[in-house]
């Protein structure tokens, strides 16, 4: 309907007019929000003003009194691309009589509710600019508008302006001004928007520094050198990445040698969505994902026809890829002639992404050829996101670029901030404030000083930018985490309060709080914990759990797998054929180990040691169901060590071709509670030394599982009173086969995480929402330590 008012409505009476106070909460800084509020409210005649202020943004819109509530129901239906908007107050104030509609100058003061959106691929009108010869952003390498571009990655503080920007030093040529400037320009605002004339400087430079080629000219001497095989470091939005030839197989062990990554599989970058399609199988979901904003690299089935060296993900039937993030990464992609980029995170093994020039040139020069670098600082290193594939729609794996800084909902609201640090492994920390959490990006593995620097600076960061000091402090239990460390050293400087909290109950808290499923009180929800290993009371070894959480925040655990003993401790984490030969032995079927595929990739003397050890000392009893399927996977001769996190676990999956029957001979004792792990590896060996091939042992494996899993799940909620809820969280969820198994197997209504990464990713999610709830309700937090009944399992 045309609302613009007539000629007679225009001569109308002050006392038919009305002016309102739109308050505005979310993402709507950055994000061309004021430019499509200026045109909604010009297009229908209306007067006033927009403008950005701590808590977001104000609009103050004056005209007839039908138009005005109008312009206020239609505004949250209007949004751009990127805005979010969570909540938007309205008031009524005195008409001032403004005579046109303005966007004004931002308004400084302490941050209340403002959010900046996450850094966002190139949109599709920017791309149709850089390929218009008539355009002056043709072939341009920073082009960007209100719809994409850098965010989160660039941002010092808010309101989200650009002297507020690392944009700040490139000041703006008269025809980007007057984009800049213009209300119904869709650059309007847009922070990073640039040009040749007055953008930042790109070149390309050698190992040493020095500059190889400048502008457009160092884009084709990168392509024409990854094209010879070489490696390139690229600046991207979040950091540096690595990249090389996908189907050049010595260029990809090249890059594996120097980066000291052995076999863990590397992700690759394709010009547009049909040459994806060419690599992997895509359904419409996926597309959607991959051409989306956020554009993540998306784990998909590889084609066997992609021109892709097998090096890139050894042992794998998914593939990495994603398409290209950044302007710059669309010219290079059209440059090259080869089908496919390796594009990695630009860092040394078991360090954080390089985010800066002199950075990468420091900690690279080891491993890339030549550097494409620009002079646009990166202020917050953000690594890309990773989503899985499946039948449902993609899940998130890891969480970075595209996601963060989006703030996530939590289930209680308490009053001051919480920082939650995460675990040890595929870390992020969270800050919890009010009624949300915003994640850090991915900070990875907390094994070196490096990394743990990395935690350190991403906290700091995300604290800074939020302008929150947290008080609570929430960590793992493990007393020998880093990031336990880090919270109890915070604690003790800030004065504050630590909280601990167990490792399996805060993964199901986190599939219960993105659901919005947190118990309430009266109500119980059924946590079925598949991870690897974390601290359980006392010291022992959990990660096959099932727990029952209460809506009081009591909670027991009332079943678990069969625990196997740890060989060696840690060595059997690293070596999981250990595990694989205790549980054989443990199953008096000690007799098959030297017929299995694995004692022909081990020493016959070491197999015969290990075998002699596990009667001899008290070895760690471990539950976890990561390294039952590790135990398989080194069982079948799939990976006796592990190079990576989960390998042998990742191998056994990727094993799986096509569907097989649950094993009937695996039968699980309801009374006694116990998923009967040694059984279910004596049964896959007893199968592969018959001659059934790996794939079918791999399938057998993972149905038998799931069955097992289910029954036990269906006995346990026909015991226990009051189950309304049950969600499945760790790491081991994000096997593909085995969400769906357990689905496929009864578990219809089980929940599972799709927005937060199931594993180690989202401890910290899962540690805020219980922290806010517990003390929101004014319960002790040694509760969420310590189960209320001693495990009598």
């Amino acid at each position: 309907m045309d609302r613009t008012p007539s000629g007679a409505q225009e001569g109308q009476d002050r006392l038919t007019r009305r002016r309102l106070r739109l308050r505005c909460r979310g993402a709507v800084q950055g994000v061309g929000f004021r430019p499509t509020v200026y045109r909604l409210a010009t297009a229908a005649d209306l007067k006033g003003r927009v403008w950005n202020d701590p808590g977001g943004a104000t609009v103050e819109i004056e005209g007839p009194i039908e138009l005005v509530r109008a312009f206020a129901e239609d505004l949250p239906q209007s949004l751009p691309p990127l805005a979010r908007l969570d909540d938007m107050e309205i008031c009524e104030i005195d008409v001032t009589g403004d005579e046109e509609f303005k966007v004004v100058v931002s308004e400084g003061g302490r941050l209340t509710g403002a959010a900046v959106p996450p850094d966002s691929a190139l949109c599709q009108a920017c791309r149709s600019d850089m390929e218009n010869p008539r355009d002056r952003r043709f072939a341009y390498y920073f082009t960007t508008c209100t719809d994409c571009g850098p965010r989160y990655s660039l941002v010092l503080s808010l309101p989200y302006d650009r002297p507020s920007t690392s944009m700040a030093c490139f000041p703006l040529c008269p025809e980007c001004l007057e984009e800049y400037s213009d209300p119904g320009d869709r650059r309007f605002h847009a922070e990073p928007v640039c040009c040749p004339a007055c953008g930042p400087r790109l070149w390309l430079a050698d190992s040493s520094g020095a500059v190889l080629a400048e502008g457009g000219e160092s884009i084709s001497a990168a392509a024409a050198g990854l094209d010879r095989g070489e490696i390139l470091a690229v600046k991207g939005l979040g950091g540096f990445q690595l990249a090389c030839r996908a189907d050049d197989p010595s260029a990809v062990k090249r890059l594996r040698d120097r980066k000291q990554r052995p076999s863990k599989p590397l992700a690759v970058m394709v010009a547009d969505l049909e040459k994806a399609k060419e690599m992997v199988s895509l359904d419409s979901s996926d597309q959607e994902m991959m051409a989306s904003p956020r554009c993540p690299i998306l784990l998909a089935a590889w084609r066997e026809s992609a021109p892709v060296a097998p090096e890139v993900a050894p042992g794998m039937t998914d593939l990495g890829i994603l398409l290209p993030t950044t302007p710059l990464h669309e010219m290079l992609m059209r440059s090259v002639a080869a089908p496919a980029l390796v594009m990695t995170s630009g860092n040394a093994s078991d360090e954080p992404i390089c985010k800066g020039n002199r950075e990468a040139l420091s900690h690279l020069a080891s491993i890339a050829d030549a550097f494409l670098l620009h002079d646009r600082d990166v202020v917050r290193r953000v690594d890309d996101s990773v989503v899985r594939s499946t039948p449902d729609g993609p899940f998130v794996i890891r969480r970075a670029r595209g996601w963060v800084p989006k703030p996530v909902g939590l289930p209680h609201a308490y009053s001051e901030p919480i920082l939650a640090v995460g675990g040890h492994l595929q870390v992020t920390a969270a800050i919890g404030r009010g009624n949300e959490a915003i994640l850090t990006p991915h900070v990875g593995d907390l094994d070196t000083e490096e990394a743990r620097l990395f935690h350190r600076e991403a906290i700091e960061h995300l604290e800074e930018f939020l302008e929150v000091r947290a008080r609570v402090i929430v960590a793992d239990a493990h007393p020998d985490y880093p990031s336990r460390w880090l919270a109890e050293e915070l604690a003790e400087r800030r004065d504050g309060r630590l909280v601990l909290v167990q490792h399996h109950l805060a993964h199901g808290a986190a599939v219960l709080g993105e659901h919005g499923r947190f118990p309430l009180p009266g109500e119980n929800a059924l946590i079925l914990a598949l991870d690897g290993t974390g601290w359980g009371p006392g010291g022992s070894s959990w990660g096959g759990e099932w727990i029952v959480l209460a809506g009081d925040l009591g909670w027991r655990r009332v079943a678990r797998l069969q625990p196997l003993p740890l060989i060696g401790r840690e060595m059997a984490v690293r070596e999981p054929w250990r595990v694989a030969v205790a549980a054989l032995l443990q199953n008096d079927a000690g007799a098959l180990i030297r017929q299995t595929p694995m004692a022909k990739m081990l020493n016959a003397e070491t197999l015969a040691q290990v075998s002699d050890l596990v009667h001899r000392d008290s070895w760690p009893q471990a539950s976890g169901a990561g390294r039952l399927f590790e135990a398989c996977g080194a069982l079948l001769g799939l990976s006796v060590r592990n190079t990576y996190e989960g390998e042998a676990a990742i191998r056994l999956e990727a094993a799986v071709k096509g569907r097989a029957d649950s094993w009937p001979e695996i039968e699980i004792d309801l009374e006694k509670r116990e998923l009967p792990s040694a059984a279910l590896l004596t049964a896959a060996a007893r199968r592969v030394i018959d001659g059934e091939s790996v794939s079918r042992v791999a399938a057998g494996f993972h149905a038998t599982f799931c069955r097992l899993a289910a029954e036990l799940t269906r006995q346990i909620e026909g015991k226990e009173s009051g189950i309304n809820t049950m969600v499945a969280g760790g790491g081991c969820l994000a096997n593909r086969h085995l969400r769906s198994g357990l689905v496929d197997a009864g578990l219809k209504e089980l929940l599972l995480s799709r927005q937060i990464p199931p594993g180690d990713g989202g401890l910290a999610y899962g540690q805020a929402v219980l922290a806010a709830s517990c003390l929101h309700r004014v319960l002790d937090p040694e509760r969420l330590s310590t189960p209320i009944t001693p495990a009598a399992l």
